[in-house]
């Protein structure tokens, strides 16, 4: 099974992150549920391409 570890921020100050890890199955849906916090209702994905 092929796994890479996905860098993802969770703040727009690119300080705070968390490294998920992430399979050709894995879905944006698992990423984004995995950074959650419990309770928190209110949460998107959103692509950072070279700093912008």
């Amino acid at each position: 099974l092929f796994q890479m570890i996905l860098t993802v921020f969770l703040s727009n100050n690119e300080q705070i992150l968390t490294e998920v890890p992430i399979t050709p199955e894995t879905t944006c849906r698992d990423v984004v549920e995995f950074c959650k916090e419990p309770g928190e209702g209110s949460c998107h994905l959103a692509e950072v391409w070279r700093g912008n």
